[in-house]
């Protein structure tokens, strides 16, 4: 059976893609990365850094995904079909504060990594086999785990402990478990540089910590989100009447005062699901 590993170019992934070289995972056949078109700087500057490793040590193959591009899409306000607004996880007033729905994840991740398996695969138009997707959730945050929703498709989560199956049964395999912080001091042990937190620079799931650390690391990035941000706020040509924001304040991203506290507060919704930030 084929296995892929899902890459984010985050702290859990790039430690999954390590740990299967090393042997203290099984050694995948790939890792495909699905690259959104607005992932931040430092995550695609660690992509190059794992390409240049993968070299030198023989690793598994690294393949990335980079067909559509959601920032571009954000800035026309149409998706990548250019039919409709691709629908970001943006604030609103709509009888009391919201989010709208979210579709990236499907359409600028998991449809990107279904392509790519299926070009290295060169299938054509037949049936994926039935393949292990490998996805680097940690233990503390097992309740991000999912049911694979392509019957071909087998969820496994090592760090969490368990293999999930299209039909919603599921399978221990209990030796991988590992916290995040498990996984940080895990790399920082066998020397490997820590990744940035993975994520789309102009993701409203961020907290003020977090957007205070890409504005004052990250500049260049934090000026996109704001770009992004005053992009999308009239969006009513597209059925949307209320102005949206980046920000959960309903403030303009330039003008919030970020509270370096709110470190993680979003942690409880989910983030950006299975494969946005590991």
């Amino acid at each position: 059976m084929n296995s892929i590993g899902s890459l984010g170019v985050g702290v859990q992934s790039t430690a999954m893609y390590y740990m299967s070289l090393l042997g203290i995972l099984p050694k995948l056949d790939f890792f495909i990365f699905s690259d959104t078109g607005g992932e931040k700087t430092k995550t695609l500057e660690y992509w190059e850094f794992l390409i240049n490793w993968q070299k030198e040590n023989n690793g598994s193959p690294l393949y990335k995904a980079n067909y559509k591009n959601l920032e571009k899409d954000l800035l026309n306000q149409s998706n990548s079909s250019g039919n409709r607004f691709a629908s970001i996880p943006a604030f609103t007033m709509n009888e009391g504060k919201g989010m709208l729905r979210r579709q990236c994840t499907g359409e600028y991740k998991i449809a990107q990594l279904n392509k790519k398996y299926r070009e290295i695969l060169d299938i054509g138009n037949k049936h994926f086999p039935q393949t292990e997707i490998w996805i680097g959730i940690s233990f503390d945050e097992r309740g991000r785990m999912s049911v694979p929703q392509e019957k071909w498709k087998i969820n496994v989560y090592p760090f969490c402990g368990y293999k999930i199956y299209s039909d919603g049964h599921n399978e221990r395999i209990s030796k991988y478990i590992k916290t995040r912080s498990e996984i940080i001091y895990w790399l920082k042990e066998n020397k490997f540089p820590i990744p940035e937190k993975s994520s789309c620079k102009f993701c409203p799931f961020q907290s003020d910590y977090d957007w205070k650390r890409l504005k004052d690391n990250s500049p260049d990035d934090f000026e996109i989100a704001c770009t992004v941000d005053e992009k999308i706020r009239n969006c009513s040509k597209r059925g949307i009447k209320s102005p949206l924001y980046l920000h959960r304040s309903l403030m303009p991203l330039r003008e919030v005062q970020f509270y370096e506290k709110q470190k993680g507060f979003f942690d409880d919704l989910g983030n950006c699901t299975d494969y946005c930030d590991v």
